[in-house]
């Protein structure tokens, strides 16, 4: 029900509809108006075989030597010699009562016909309606005329069936004729709104490429009334970009002008003009806070949703070989295990700010070494930074991953490495994953897409 509800909303099926709709009370009129002009020429048919009948009556019609009005030989032709077959005459006068063999032991009850002065003065036949006593339904042609100086009626039927039945048959083939070219419109309609739209659907999946940062832009749209929006949309894309930039130089240099201050600030105060800690320590939840927010506005400005496709080893080799800088007079061992070089879908920018706050924080806990492994499926990459430290229990795993949580304040940091890296990953369709290592230690997996190739 959805899927169909779906289809309804659509441009496509919206057209389909009204076509198939327009198709169908097409038909449904054409029907109908068919039926009266089929009925009409049948009629008038049947009205042309009554007419001769009569006509052949009024002419065999004399009078004998009494007066009385005869006819002059037989007039009962096929099929009004079949008893009851609907196909009657008649002759109806002052003392005069003529009908065909079919009418035998039958009666007529018809309806009078509509007054016609001009029918009357040129002695032509009238229609009308009616029964035979059997109730059959009858169509009469009626004319009044005289018989030396007698007048006389004369009344010509057929049955209703000889109108219908040949209507019905012909028009049979008409609607089974109007049906199949009525579908092959609907089919017609059908195909040209599915080739008519297909530039329409190349543009979606083109803008959902970029939106998944497979494309840079949109490519050249080859419709003449579409170009005008891919124009547009590839100027949006190259706005934004030029905005995200900026936004991101205006971030980093908030962040120097901000940072050293604070930084000066804490190291100016000690226990002389602070004994109490109190300025120290609402420096401190400032420069908390600082961190905080400028790390939420640095993921808020990272490059995600853009085309990439960045090759890992390099990357991780530098990170390592800064932390082994960084750490030196812990003397740790630091160790990368990959097959080959695997490219991610992320910002080199980015993916250091993820895997450097996660390698930050394995050598803050890390016992004697670091391993860094990276593996890989057809859309997929795992990083895996394990550490021989002491580990998380499993009631802490969860809390680590959330800003601001420092599971122990004898170690140095702030308590956003792990939340930065885990919202940069998500902004990347990837993630970030803690679980206990096999021995001693944790492990934490950073799960990101694949790269495509883009660059």
């Amino acid at each position: 029900m959805m899927k169909r509800r779906q289809f309804k909303a659509s441009i496509a099926g919206r057209l389909i509809a009204f076509s198939a709709i327009f198709a169908c009370t097409t038909i449904a009129v054409a029907a109908v108006a068919l039926w009266f002009v089929v009925t009409a020429i049948v009629r008038e048919e049947v009205d042309q075989r009554l007419d001769v009948q009569i006509e052949g009556v009024r002419n065999a019609l004399t009078t004998d030597v009494s007066g009385k009005v005869v006819l002059k030989g037989s007039l009962d032709a096929p099929p009004f010699d079949r008893p009851a077959s609907g196909w009657y005459w008649q002759v109806k006068g002052s003392g005069v009562d003529l009908s065909s063999r079919s009418l035998f032991g039958a009666g007529l009850q018809m309806k009078a016909p509509r007054f016609d002065w001009t029918s009357l003065l040129l002695g032509r036949s009238q229609p009308a309606e009616g029964t035979d006593n059997k109730g059959t339904r009858l169509h009469f042609r009626v004319v009044n005329t005289l018989v030396d100086g007698q007048s006389v009626r004369i009344v010509a039927a057929a049955p209703g069936s000889a109108i219908i039945a040949p209507a019905l048959r012909g028009l049979a083939w008409l609607i089974a004729t109007m049906v199949t070219l009525g579908g092959a419109l609907v089919v017609g309609i059908f195909l040209q709104v599915r080739f008519g739209l297909k530039p329409l659907r190349s543009l979606t999946a083109e803008i959902s490429a970029v939106s998944a940062g497979q494309k840079a832009k949109l490519s050249p749209v080859g419709v003449a009334e579409l170009v005008p929006i891919g124009n547009e949309i590839n100027r949006l894309i190259e706005l934004n970009d030029d905005r995200l930039l900026q936004t991101r130089l205006h971030f980093a240099n908030l962040a120097h002008s901000l940072k050293t201050p604070v930084a000066s600030l804490h190291m100016a105060l000690n226990g002389d003009n602070d004994p109490d800690e109190e300025i120290r320590g609402l420096v401190a939840r400032i420069e908390l806070r600082l961190r905080h927010h400028l790390a939420r506005a640095r993921s808020t400005t990272s490059q995600a949703g853009r085309p990439q496709s960045m090759p890992v080893r390099h990357r991780i080799e530098d990170i390592l070989d800064m932390m082994r800088r960084l750490y030196a007079e812990r003397e740790l061992s630091m160790e990368l295990s990959m097959a080959s070089d695997i490219s991610v879908a992320c910002s080199p920018e980015d993916f250091d700010e993820i895997l450097g706050n996660i390698v930050d924080n394995a050598c803050k806990w890390a016992g004697a070494s670091i391993v860094v492994s990276v593996t890989s499926d057809k859309d997929r990459a795992a990083i895996m930074v394990t550490d021989d430290g002491p580990g998380l229990a499993d009631s802490d795993i969860v809390r680590a991953l959330e800003p601001g949580v420092r599971l122990d304040e004898t170690v140095p940091g702030y308590g956003f490495g792990l939340s930065i890296a885990k919202e940069l990953s998500a902004l990347y369709g990837g993630s970030i994953g803690l679980r206990p290592a096999p021995k001693s230690g944790l492990v934490v997996v950073i799960d990101l897409p694949r790269g495509n190739g883009v660059t």
